[in-house]
């Protein structure tokens, strides 16, 4: 059995299928589409279900590619029923994408979530009178507390399995509207797409002018395609095709010219479809919504007057974020620390056992200088990453982000960039590569495009990390907080001059408006906050074991051998040597330029990297930042921060931003330009620094 799920943007489809399909999930991209695909198996009464988690959208016209991949999606596959879920907070505008839905499918569930919201706001809702209403079964859920939803599927099984199709309500239009539509009917009752498609909805789609469907109807392949005659076609159908394919002309195109004459134009018919639907939401809506005191403020309400005023939301957000980023580098710090000191033991143990079991002096030397220097600095960071994604999953769920994009739209306008870019950059903070792929929900490509290229721009929290941890060991105290603070507001100047500059080169012919639904306020779950925290911080350890451990190898390699010569005498050294070129202007020494070309790779590398080039063991207790200060001055360190916050994005990002993009061309471009604006904003800072009398 195949089973959709589908709904608006936040009404908590997420939520359902992970708690249907746990660990059995399947994620990965639409063919040919740069939107999420998520699928999950599940078995229930030896039945096998293959449960597709649908984009979130509000309607199924062909306007973005969430839309048209749903619609598709429900046409071709033809799931055997379709779970619908509904805000029952919000439930008048929910209903409009379930009327649409009901148009092109039989089977359907409805599930009424959120449920204990709508009844903190005062709303009743009577399901049996809704059901009564679509003609559709409806099961009350909860879906953040669990409740529900196991109810929910066994309704959409039962539903599944039925023999014969039920019949759904249909909205009634007004007459004038309705006798077009069976005038459009009667033309399309005889095609081959008749067959294919609900008749009702292919003419409501024609009237519409649908560009998807007439694109179809222009290319559809045919037998008789490659004849010359007519008579020598199979069927009536091919008859019919053959003549499309000959004249181009598709059905109804003279009645749809007769009714522009008359003044229903396609947006004509597209508003006067959308004003039926909600005004058939109104006249059933009073049959199962009671609402006690319509006028009554919620505590959304209250809490947005000072969350969204234009006086107290911005000093409010930067609260927030100063939070967010208190809690992700400074109260993690302890934690960091023991798990730097629990390597360091584990590290001396093994080491110990190597010995007592004599293994040579190269193999040791590669555990503890190798891979547990280099690995082991880089696992320090987990705690901050695991933080920081926590804080983002409860911002998240609890609807505070959306209110922080909404903020953030007038700082994004000031670049020329959507609102919706506020999502990705603040992604970025945590990594960059979901950063990039949050740019998915822009519906502009060029805005997405632009919003691609200045993410890794945006100093990610293993990045952050490293950053912290130069600037604890070169500018103590105090003075610490201010480099800091500094370093980002620089990126952020950084990240405004290159949108603009962006906005100049990539040519957009009309900008999109800002369109967000803000969900109610509610306390997240415990599951909710964890679940997305742990997928992240996993993702992150699988690749220190696999990814980051090979490129700590391969530097302990290159700064190992030859054996018996200086360390600058070494493959690592000869590889600095020729980069001096361009660290040498910058006041690098060969150390800092390998460990820069590691850091490609990752990021999280470039500690690593350093700590094997500096001789730092891991059973050390001495630091990589304090052993690089014997090597550098504060002004040398503050040039490589700057360096290191901006330069070339790491492996993963590039790949990312290539598979996002589609464009070889514009992924060289912005790897070109963040090489190229580090080192100049590098040679900057030096040069001026030393023009000041710093040293």
């Amino acid at each position: 059995m195949k089973i959709a799920l589908m709904g608006n943007p936040n009404v908590g489809k997420s939520t359902v299928f992970n708690a249907l399909t746990g660990s059995n999930q399947q994620v990965g991209n639409w063919a040919g589409k740069t939107v999420e695909r998520k699928s999950g198996l599940i078995q229930r009464a030896n039945q096998e279900i293959e449960l597709v988690d649908l984009p979130g959208t509000y309607s199924l016209t062909a306007y973005s590619q969430e839309e048209i991949i749903t619609r598709e999606y429900i046409l071709r596959e033809k799931p055997d029923v379709i779970m619908a879920m509904v805000d029952a907070s919000n439930i008048e505008r929910n209903l409009y994408l379930v009327l649409q839905i009901l148009e092109l499918a039989p089977r359907v569930v409805i599930g009424l979530n959120m449920m204990d919201l709508a009844q903190t706001a005062g709303i009743t809702i009577q399901t049996a009178e809704l059901a009564l209403a679509l003609k559709v079964p409806v099961v009350e859920i909860v879906a953040a507390k669990g409740k529900g939803i196991e109810e929910f599927l066994t309704e959409a099984i039962r539903v599944g399995t039925l023999k014969q199709d039920p019949l759904p309500g249909e909205v009634s239009y007004p007459e004038e509207l309705e006798q077009r539509i069976q005038a459009m009917e009667d033309l399309l009752v005889d095609t081959p797409w008749a067959t294919k498609y609900p008749l009702r909805w292919l003419a409501l789609k024609r009237l519409e002018r649908d560009p998807e469907i007439g694109q179809e109807w222009k290319t559809i392949p045919t037998k008789s395609r490659k004849s010359t005659d007519k008579d020598s076609c199979c069927d009536p159908g091919d008859a019919i095709n053959y003549e499309l394919q000959k004249t181009t002309v598709l059905p109804g195109e003279a009645l749809l010219q007769a009714y522009e004459a008359e003044g229903w134009s396609k947006d004509h018919f597209e508003m006067a479809f959308a004003d039926a639907k909600y005004k058939y939401i109104s006249q059933i809506l009073p049959k199962f919504r009671a609402h006690e005191n319509p006028s009554k403020p919620t505590w959304t309400d209250l809490l947005d007057r000072w969350v969204l005023s234009p006086i107290w939301g911005y000093p409010i957000m930067f609260a927030v974020l100063a939070v967010v980023f208190w809690g992700s580098f400074v109260a993690s710090a302890p934690i960091g620390g023991a798990v730097s000191q629990g390597m360091a033991w584990a590290a001396n143990v093994v080491v110990r056992l190597l010995q007592w079991g004599r293994v040579p002096d190269f193999v040791q030397s590669l555990v503890r200088d190798g891979i547990f220097a280099g690995v082991g600095a880089v696992l320090a960071f987990v705690p901050q990453i695991a933080i920081f994604f926590a804080f983002f999953s409860f911002m998240q769920d609890s609807g505070y982000l959306a209110r922080a994009a909404f903020l953030g739209d007038r700082f994004m306008q000031l670049m020329g960039l959507h609102g919706k870019s506020f999502f990705s950059l603040v992604s970025g903070f945590g990594c960059n590569v979901p950063g990039i792929m949050a740019t998915r929900t822009l519906e502009d490509p060029k805005d997405r495009l632009i919003t691609m290229l200045i993410n890794p721009l945006i100093p990610c929290v293993p990045r952050l990390g490293v950053m912290s941890a130069v600037v604890a060991a070169f500018f103590p105290g105090s003075r610490g907080s201010v480099v800091m603070l500094s370093l980002l507001l620089l990126s952020m100047i950084l990240v405004m001059f290159s949108a603009l500059f962006f906005r100049r080169v990539v040519k957009q012919t009309e900008r999109s408006a800002f369109v967000m639904e803000l969900p109610l306020y509610h306390i997240p779950t415990l599951r909710n906050v964890l679940l997305p925290t742990w997928q992240k911080t996993y993702s992150f350890l699988r690749r220190a074991w696999t990814f980051i451990l090979v490129a700590s190898i391969v530097v302990w390699a290159l700064s190992s051998y030859p054996q018996g010569v200086p360390m600058n005498a070494t493959w690592a050294g000869k590889m600095g040597g020729w980069l001096s070129f361009i660290g040498g202007p910058l006041g690098f020494d060969w150390r800092i330029m390998v460990a820069i070309v590691f850091g490609f790779t990752a990021k999280e590398t470039t500690l690593s990297t350093l700590g094997i080039l500096y001789g730092v063991a891991a059973d050390a207790s001495q630091s990589i930042a304090q052993a690089m200060t014997g090597a550098m001055t504060p002004l040398r360190a503050y040039t490589f921060l700057v360096v290191y916050m901006l330069y070339i994005p790491c492996l993963a990002s590039v790949v990312t931003t290539y598979k996002e993009s589609g464009s070889l061309g514009w992924t060289s471009f912005g790897v070109a330009y963040n090489l190229i604006l580090s080192f100049i904003m590098g040679w900057l800072v030096f040069h001026g620094g030393l023009a000041l009398g710093f040293q």
